[in-house]
């Protein structure tokens, strides 16, 4: 028999007697519900396993198989689907729909640039800048690089010969050569004398920088998008390659005020004078142009300068090289092209543009290996609904495949490699303009594709010209027997392999320009 007391123990408490704390998460876990939106319905391709508490797995398992999964999955289908990489999810959309997002604003490059590569931490003080609301580097890229082409292209070509000949060497025998570090090296110097200047193109401290802070700063982002966002700082600041990248930064900082200190000082006391001040043809002298006396982080435009021009730029130059020595039929047409274009114009953009069969070259080696099997990656600032039904959601991470480029409905024989094929296109009036490598179209994403592409691919198309021209005229190359062109394939990264070897020799010819003793 149950007493008064314990009947009062089981009355029900009142609504208002409820904790107001119950309510309030309550409320909470309804508003969260409410506003947490819609979700992707893409199949996920490497999804986690039922037992794991993380996608950690799924994530190191895109990294060493993600171009395989892409192509393949491609190969097959003509609809988007959905990875965890190493950030989080990434839908990739077939190249079917790739005119449609190439022209969605609410799909920000700009953003991916800032998120993946931790603009906010120091050390990757380039995407800070690069990513800043100005877009200063944008702006320099597409302005000047493009309009003072004839003033730099003659220099730019004598920097080139002197490091074709300082890194290559005069050994006129057979001897193998390692030629992916030689070609990076290459690169370097004679980029850097249109991005600094002669000052601090010469000084071996920058030189180090440009060739090794862009790729310690790429290795460093990855490992970093494996932590969790909370946990990225302290690791950041703990490990080995953000203390080195930090480093890198502050030398650069060291290196370059000066010069721009100095320059600043000189146009101030020349326009006291009443003089003109002294003009550099380099992006120091234009990116203080388009800021036009506001603030900017000079330091991190050259850096973003240095990460977006060098590494596949380089793999463009090995890449073709290599490609075209494994023809040995290509060799002296290219010679006597580049023989026939210097001999008559001299080293003008108009000359590098009328050798057709060397950029028809390049442009197919980088259709049969573009550098990325997905392409234009973006960030979808809101929920995004394409005209086929495909749902991003708000904050995910999205991408084309670049599968078109090697799509046998598209291109004849699209696993051969055709040196012609592009210079048979120019001669259809209405495939002449999307033939020629500096520009992009649904069938060649290798820049990517307007309004999303390589804003500095015009300049990237002259400069690997020019050193592939002298390259070809200096020296003899071959495959080293027994070797196989090995491909580094990570990611969403397909580039040349770092052992890559080739048999070198130094030809007795110089290139002679017009006017020359």
């Amino acid at each position: 028999m149950c007493s008064w007391t314990d009947k009062q123990q089981h009355v029900p408490r009142p609504l208002s007697s409820v904790s107001p704390y119950a309510v309030l998460i309550l409320g909470l876990v309804i508003v969260a519900l409410f506003f947490r939106g819609k979700k992707s319905k893409l199949r996920v391709y490497n999804p986690k396993k039922w037992w794991e508490l993380t996608n950690m797995r799924s994530r190191r398992e895109f990294d060493t198989h993600g171009p395989n999964w892409i192509e393949a999955w491609f190969s097959q289908n003509d609809e988007p689907i959905r990875f965890v990489v190493d950030s989080g999810y990434c839908s990739i959309l077939p190249s079917s729909m790739a005119d449609e997002f190439r022209k969605m604003k609410e799909l920000c490059m700009y953003k991916f640039l800032a998120t993946d590569f931790h603009s906010h931490l120091p050390g990757f003080d380039g995407f800070k800048e690069v990513t800043r609301d100005a877009h200063l580097a944008t702006k320099v890229v597409l302005g000047q690089f493009q309009t003072q082409a004839n003033k730099y292209t003659v220099p730019l070509s004598a920097k080139a010969k002197t490091a074709v000949s300082d890194v290559m060497g005069d050994n006129t025998e057979w001897h193998s050569a390692h030629f992916y570090n030689q070609g990076l090296d290459l690169i370097v110097r004679t980029v850097e004398f249109i991005m600094v200047g002669e000052e601090l193109s010469s000084n071996p401290e920058w030189l180090d920088i440009s060739k090794n802070h862009a790729l310690t700063m790429a290795v460093h982002a990855r490992q970093l998008r494996l932590w969790s966002k909370a946990l990225r700082p302290v690791v950041h600041y703990l490990s080995p390659l953000g203390k080195k990248l930090r480093g890198q930064v502050e030398k650069t900082r060291s290196l370059l005020e000066p010069v721009i200190q100095k320059r600043r000082t000189e146009r101030a006391a020349c326009l006291e004078k009443g003089v003109d001040p002294p003009i550099y043809v380099d992006s120091i002298q234009w990116f203080e142009e388009a800021a036009n006396g506001d603030w900017y982080d000079a330091a991190g435009a050259q850096l973003a300068m240095h990460f977006a021009g060098i590494y596949a730029t380089s793999d463009l130059l090995i890449g073709s090289l290599v490609d075209i020595f494994r023809h040995t039929d290509l060799i002296e047409p290219l010679r006597q092209e580049i023989r026939a274009c210097i001999a008559k114009g001299g080293w003008t953009p108009a000359s590098l543009y009328k050798m057709k069969l060397l950029d028809s070259c390049m442009k197919e080696t980088q259709r049969i290996k573009p550098v990325e099997c997905a392409t234009m990656r973006s960030y979808a600032l809101r929920d995004v609904t394409f005209s086929n039904g495909t749902f991003i959601p708000e904050g995910e991470l999205v991408a084309v495949a670049a599968d078109r480029m090697n799509n046998p409905k598209v291109w004849e024989e699209p696993e051969k490699y055709d040196p012609y094929r592009f210079m048979r296109m120019r001669e259809d009036p209405e495939k002449a303009a999307s033939a020629q490598l500096e520009n992009t179209s649904v069938d060649h994403v290798g820049f990517g594709w307007n309004p999303r592409a390589c804003p500095g691919r015009f300049f990237a198309a002259k400069e690997v010209k020019i050193l592939l021209a002298h390259l070809l005229i200096q020296y003899d190359f071959k495959p080293v027997p027994g070797d196989d062109l090995e491909l580094f394939r990570h990611s969403f990264s397909v580039r040349i392999h770092p052992t890559t070897r080739l048999m070198v020799r130094r030809r007795d010819e110089e290139l002679h320009v017009p006017g020359d003793l």
